[in-house]
């Protein structure tokens, strides 16, 4: 499902002293089955662009493709229920928009609320709590019942259960501890893994180097580079003049590097693959 925006701008507050221009004139497209991570400082315009792609937010000018699904300034789009169903939204902290006396109740209610009638909808969210590993024996429980963790994978569960082909994230790790982290991120590998679009807005650049295929960076309300993650961070330019601190595992590399051992950047995603690289390095030796 790729998504294009051609001479996109937004501003808040427009024709009042608040105005603020969040967007300035984007030309990006984001792949089909791609995970792309959108990074830049607070402010940038990461998560504005992001709440434009199932029509949150309407842009104030310029055009975005989703698919198909035409969204145009000034005008009305007829099928935007639709896309809403096509494109997942999970902002930071969902686990505090669930509301259903049940775990169940509450994954069933996305379905429900499109149109799918009872028996599709129990097994729709079945489907998706199974998925996202939340045991059967908690399905018939107050969602405020469990840990902060099951919470948001419940609440996640609720928007795969529409079986999205774009799915956004907003900050998805935030609040959560470094295994929590990683097991919500493996999750959403998963889910990526099955064909879906994954885009995520981050701050972390050690998720965006593990599990993402290209990155945009913002700044100042625009696109500055479009890329693969490695790409990136070989640039120290940007890295730089975005004020953004590059993966650990990465600055470890270079410093590697740097003392003539033999590793290849394009090769590091992580501690472990980084590991490797220099065992292999030393059996050169």
């Amino acid at each position: 499902m790729p998504i294009s925006f051609t001479n996109v701008f937004y501003t808040y507050s427009p024709k009042s002293p608040l105005a603020f221009a969040a967007l300035k004139d984007i030309n990006v497209t984001i792949e089909d089955h791609s995970f792309t991570a959108l990074i830049g400082q607070t402010g940038s315009g990461k998560s504005t662009l992001v709440q434009h792609i199932n029509g949150l937010l309407r842009q104030s000018e310029g055009t975005i493709d989703v698919n198909g699904f035409i969204l145009e300034a000034g005008k009305k789009n007829k099928k935007i229920k639709e896309l809403r169903k096509n494109v997942g939204l999970v902002f930071q902290f969902p686990e505090y928009q669930l509301f259903e006396e049940t775990v169940l109740k509450d994954v069933m209610f996305g379905p429900k609320n499109f149109g799918v009638n009872e028996k599709e909808a129990r097994e729709a969210a079945i489907d998706a709590l199974s998925k996202v590993y939340i045991d059967k024996s908690l399905w018939d429980k107050s969602p405020f019942e469990l840990s902060g963790g099951q919470r948001r994978r419940v609440a996640i569960a609720g928007i795969i259960a529409l079986h999205p082909q774009v799915l956004i994230l907003d900050e998805p790790t935030a609040g959560l501890d470094p295994q929590g982290a990683k097991e919500i991120m493996d999750l959403f590998k998963m889910i990526h893994s099955s064909g879906t679009t994954v885009i995520m807005v981050t701050h972390d650049m050690n998720n965006v180097l593990e599990y993402c295929s290209n990155v945009i960076v913002m700044k100042d309300g625009r696109a500055v580079k479009v890329s693969t993650p490695i790409e990136l961070f070989k640039d120290d330019e940007t890295i730089a003049s975005i004020g953004l601190e590059e993966p650990m595992v990465i600055s470890f590399a270079k410093k590697l590097i740097k003392k003539e051992i033999n590793i290849s950047l394009d090769e590091v995603k992580n501690e472990a693959s980084l590991a490797l690289l220099i065992k292999k390095g030393r059996e050169v030796l």
